[in-house]
């Protein structure tokens, strides 16, 4: 028998939907305009800047390369985080390689048996940002930054965006998580022995980063739309989802703003997350407390910054 909770979950999703289908039908023609920006970004920006990157994610973790990628940057990030070869890779994968694989890459590497509960659930805490691609190519760019000069600002910007995570997992790791093994943690033996041939772990790769990046332009389109019923759409755009949301609020969101939803990423990622981690025990609670935290400490170095000046420079 159903309870009242879930009951009265039931009928707030009723009334969301039937909302959001009002709203479609009400307004049909900037329904679709929304549905053609999120397709237009998804294809000229998240496609190029994270598809090659989910391959690549991908091929390294099935052909079983984390520890050997890993060697140029242990000696560095494995003793500052005391972590092992294939927990650096994760995390450089999740840093560099952008939003959502960090999430993607941990939630895989867990599934190959490559790392263990806890030492998945600390890196998902912090790794699974936007990455430089995507910051330095569009996001800046959007926001009055020229993408080819540097200056006090854009890079003090730059510190506390990768800053502020990269940071906040180094405390963790000293708090939360100080009793994670040092060693490589293997669950399950044959995982590890067993030789992958370059052209499976290919398919296998290219087939997930299909799904994946597919999965993310229907989110973008489903996000962004749901903008219609709420009138203040250039506001709280980007609170929904990431990339069209900044578009659309593009010279009218104060820059502290615009940043610190850049660190939050939107309820689309939110969702994107779970889908990447669903399968697994890991646990999205954690995450989404730890990523709300981080927007929090974010939003507060941005005001800070931005308080020193009087408006956002556009630089040639």
């Amino acid at each position: 028998m159903p309870t009242a909770k879930s009951r009265f979950l039931s009928a707030a999703q009723l009334i969301l939907s039937s909302v959001l289908a009002l709203s479609i039908l009400g307004a049909p023609t900037t329904a679709c305009f929304y549905a053609a920006l999120a397709l237009q970004l998804w294809f000229e920006r998240m496609i190029p800047s994270l598809f090659p990157f989910m391959v690549l994610s991908g091929l390294i973790l099935r052909l079983n390369l984390g520890q050997l990628f890993a060697l140029p940057l242990y000696p560095v990030l494995g003793r500052l985080y005391r972590i092992s070869k294939t927990m650096c890779t994760t995390l450089f994968m999740g840093f560099f390689f952008g939003f959502p694989l960090g999430a993607k890459c941990v939630a895989e590497a867990y599934e190959l048996k490559q790392l263990s509960k806890p030492q998945a659930q600390f890196l998902l805490s912090f790794c699974n940002n936007i990455g430089p691609v995507y910051l330095l190519s569009f996001a800046l760019p959007l926001l009055g930054f020229s993408e080819n000069s540097y200056s006090g600002l854009k890079i003090a910007v730059i510190a506390i965006f990768f800053g502020v995570p990269l940071l906040y997992g180094l405390i963790l790791r000293n708090t939360v998580y100080r009793h994670i093994p040092l060693t490589e943690t293997i669950l399950c033996g044959e995982s590890i022995g067993r030789k992958v041939s370059f052209i499976p772990a290919l398919d296998a790769s290219v087939t997930s980063a299909c799904a994946a990046i597919t999965r993310l332009g229907g989110y973008m389109i489903f996000f962004i739309v749901c903008n219609l019923p709420l009138r203040q759409t250039a506001l709280l755009a980007p609170a929904l989802e990431i990339t069209s949301g900044l578009t659309l609020s593009k010279g009218i969101l104060p820059p502290a703003l615009s940043m610190t939803f850049l660190t939050f990423g939107g309820l689309s990622c939110f969702a994107q997350t779970y889908t990447c981690i669903r399968d697994t025990d890991l646990s999205f609670r954690d995450y989404c407390f730890h990523k709300l935290l981080q927007s929090a400490i974010a939003f507060c170095l941005y005001a800070l910054l931005f308080s020193v000046y009087d408006r956002l420079p556009v630089l040639s």
